[in-house]
């Protein structure tokens, strides 16, 4: 990590929750970085640790109330809320988060938050099921609407006893997060705010709602299917279209887990992922989530975009076959069926969950456009009915700008009682995602409120 040679002035605000424990250490991490640390603490930050800890570490003493004459007289928090060049909040409360988002300036933190032009860094730090709530979403909308950043929460042990979503970032990866966001660099952790400008974010909403709260399991990429230790059999699937549509849930307020099969993909922001590379794994992982087994609440809508392998060998060599004999290794083994993903899980979990499938066709190119599109709607209803989900894209394979290896994919969207919506000419994976979010929160979600 490099540190800068003037120190970063950094203002950490730290709140009321069990997190705050660790605020020490994070202090020492941040100074080690390169900042030079002005504390703030609520009051109920003082139950966990204590106002000397942390005017100790940090060298500088602690601020704690609205209220001091000694610092109110020169109108104190307003030349706190000058002084930083960054603000970091951790642990960030449900409540403080809330407070923030709803502009209250009901004591010294949020007074700050309210009067800073610094960019504000949220390290959140609570329940699961408080961080899964739709008012802790909607405020997570509101805060990142308005140029906040965030990093974490992380998944782990709880001091509930849970295991799940809600631990406090490890204070080396946040004062590293920290450290890229003052630099104006990257780091895998953090997610920057959804706007740059404070008078941008005046005029701004939030970011579209209509997955807010929803638990999405995504599965993305191709699968393998090991003939030997380094021979496999597989498929030309890179993975974009399901990182997209992860990625574009996220950013919508679902909760999002992506079962992603080997691809060189980066891990889309607010996205938790688990890596397999068979299909029996991918599986297993899927079952994990749909099951609430990873700690998770029960998965409303599964998209399920993985391209599996057809076969798998009954028993693969143990040792690599040598080259001169794979065809004859090739021509004793016994083959079965890979297993059908997607309608087990619709056989197990159809009664409660939504179910998106994918499926690659290639389609004679001859005939009108109309014609065409015809026969892809026949094959991809076909393959929806067989697999038993509630809807089903399809999209060509063999033509130039759709399906794998391309940035671009078109396709039609086919739901159950036989209605179709193409999604027009071939656009960017990305944009195609969200178009095809909205239509399944408009056939999905619209239809329950």
């Amino acid at each position: 990590m490099a540190v800068a040679d003037t120190p970063t002035k950094l203002l950490l605000i730290v709140s009321g929750g069990i997190a705050a424990y660790k605020a020490p250490d994070l202090v020492r991490k941040l100074i080690a970085a390169g900042f030079e640390v002005q504390v703030i603490a609520t009051s109920a930050a003082l139950a966990f640790c204590t106002e000397l800890s942390l005017a100790t570490v940090s060298g500088r003493p602690v601020r704690t109330s609205l209220l001091d004459p000694a610092q109110e007289g020169s109108v104190g928090h307003i030349e706190l809320a000058d002084w930083p060049d960054l603000v970091l909040v951790a642990p960030a409360t449900a409540d403080l988060m809330a407070r923030a988002a709803h502009g209250l300036g009901n004591d010294l933190a949020t007074t700050v938050l309210l009067a800073t032009v610094a960019p504000v860094l949220w390290a959140p730090a609570m329940n699961t099921n408080m961080w899964r709530h739709l008012a802790t979403q909607a405020n997570l909308a509101t805060l990142s609407a308005r140029g906040a950043s965030f990093c974490g929460p992380d998944r782990g042990a709880l001091a509930c006893g849970w295991v799940g979503e809600g631990r406090m970032i490890d204070p080396p990866v946040l004062a590293a997060a920290a450290r890229a966001l003052a630099d104006g660099g990257e780091h895998p952790e953090l997610r920057r705010g959804a706007l740059a400008s404070a008078v941008g974010a005046a005029t701004a909403g939030p970011p579209s709602a209509d997955w807010r709260g929803r638990r999405v399991l995504v599965t993305a990429g191709p699968t393998r299917a090991y003939l030997d230790p380094v021979r496999f059999l597989s498929n030309a699937s890179t993975g974009v279209m399901g990182f997209r549509l992860a990625e574009a849930a996220a950013a919508r307020g679902a909760w999002v887990t992506l079962v992603a099969g080997p691809v060189g993909l980066d891990t889309p922001a607010g996205v938790e992922r688990v890596d397999v590379e068979t299909g029996a794994q991918m599986l297993a992982a899927c079952r994990r989530a749909m099951n609430g087994e990873d700690g998770g609440a029960a998965v409303d809508a599964v998209i399920k975009v993985a391209a599996v392998a057809d076969l798998v060998p009954e028993r693969a060599a143990t040792e690599k076959v040598d080259k001169g004999q794979v065809l004859d290794s090739l021509a004793t083994m016994t083959w079965r069926s890979e297993v059908d993903i997607l309608a087990t899980l619709v056989a197990e979990h159809g009664e409660r969950t939504r179910f998106l499938g994918f499926g690659a066709q290639t389609v004679d190119g001859q005939g009108s456009e109309a014609q065409v599109e015809a026969r892809l709607v026949e094959l991809g209803e076909a393959k929806r009915m067989r697999k038993g989900c509630d809807a089903l894209f399809v999209n060509r394979v063999g033509v130039p700008d759709t399906g794998f290896g391309t940035p671009t994919n078109a396709g039609v969207l086919i739901f159950a009682g036989g209605e179709h919506r193409p999604s027009g000419p071939p656009r960017d994976k990305g944009e195609l995602a969200g178009w095809i979010l909205d239509e399944l929160a408009s056939a999905w979600w619209e239809a329950e409120s």
